[in-house]
């Protein structure tokens, strides 16, 4: 995975957690990365968002794979014209208010 840039991991992240979600859905995912990055807990992966995501365990999407492969290219586009500008935002912005979690009910029911 040494290939990929933080930013490539990002982008391929979310869209292969929230590519089928609304715009907001996959701004929330955005978000809560950035929020484990901010809070630097072990267990989430540390202070990088490539570590954060590729953490054993947090993101389904990476189980098992060293790279995410792009099947669906206009989703993708559509993905990095969302979570581009959050990457590197600053916390002022974010719309979840620290949010570090995220579930969708219709695929795994409510915690």
């Amino acid at each position: 995975m040494s290939h990929l840039s933080p930013l490539d991991v990002f982008r391929k992240t979310i869209y292969a957690e929230a590519r089928g979600e609304p715009t907001d859905g996959q701004i929330w995912v955005a978000w809560v990365i950035k929020n484990r990055v901010r809070l630097n807990r072990d267990y989430w992966g540390g202070d990088s968002i490539k570590d954060v995501c590729l953490k054993s365990g947090q993101f389904e999407c990476w189980n098992g794979r060293s790279d995410i492969h792009i099947d669906e290219p206009a989703a993708y586009a559509q993905v990095c014209e969302v979570v581009d500008p959050i990457y590197s935002a600053n916390p002022g912005q974010d719309p979840t208010d620290g949010c570090d979690h995220y579930n969708c009910p219709r695929k795994e029911g409510y915690p």
